[in-house]
């Protein structure tokens, strides 16, 4: 069954966004824009402590992974007789790194929008609630080294963890190709080999294929100004 899509706007003016959450009201606890940042400033604390869990999941994943493929694949070829049950267990383990490499790598990006999102609300309320804090800070370029071990900087952690989730994504599609190719090259059973890497990249394949997003979000209007957010009704 199909999903009705529904109607969105560009909110593109900050005016614009601020109106969406008035300060009609006396008490703090009871206008609205104090209770969206505190929501807000909630959810974005939320959204961390899970990127920081998902991360520490798909590592322990990955090396329980590679650690057991690697095991099995030196068994096998230690072994002075090839035991046919091996080459299933190595291309399985070895497509299910790749998987995982992938899996882990979009899960990233998705964690990443979200923070974006939750601090760019933040970073919109907070000016007449609780002033600037979330948008003054330490100068980068006078404050700290990028190049001296002993002092800080400003880099990215969530970037780190991305360009580090890409190279792990690049290194498993090495050692999945690698090992393909040597089991196809010593496998009499060239099926045996193929089949469970196969069917996990088929896998992967119809993920992105179906991965829906917000394709059922239809946007009315199509502007660019001070801000590019999307209010949908």
């Amino acid at each position: 069954m199909n999903k009705k899509k529904r109607n969105a706007k560009h909110v593109t003016k900050k005016e614009e966004y601020l109106n969406l959450f008035p300060n009609d009201k006396p008490s703090e606890t009871e206008r609205m824009r104090s209770r969206a940042l505190k929501e807000a400033l909630d959810i974005r604390k939320f959204e961390i402590e899970l990127y920081w869990k998902r991360t520490g999941f798909f590592w322990a994943f990955i090396t329980i992974i590679y650690t057991a493929l690697f095991a099995v694949l030196c068994k096998y070829v230690d072994c002075s007789v090839k035991y046919s049950f091996f080459v299933p267990v190595i291309s399985a383990l070895s497509g299910l790194g790749f998987f995982f490499s992938v899996a882990w790598h979009m899960v990233n990006k998705g964690s990443k929008f979200w923070q974006n999102n939750w601090e760019n609300h933040v970073s919109l309320l907070e000016k007449s609630e609780i002033g600037p804090l979330y948008d003054v800070f330490l100068n980068p370029k006078t404050t700290g080294s990028r190049w001296k071990p002993t002092e800080e900087f400003d880099f990215s952690v969530t970037k780190i963890n991305m360009w580090a989730s890409t190279l792990i994504l690049i290194l498993s599609l090495c050692v999945c190709g690698g090992i393909i190719y040597y089991l196809i090259k010593n496998s009499a059973n060239i099926f045996l080999s193929l089949a469970p890497v196969i069917l996990i990249v088929i896998f992967i394949t119809l993920i992105f294929l179906f991965q829906q997003g917000n394709k059922n979000i239809e946007i009315i209007n199509n502007q660019n100004d001070e801000l590019n957010m999307i209010q949908v009704h």
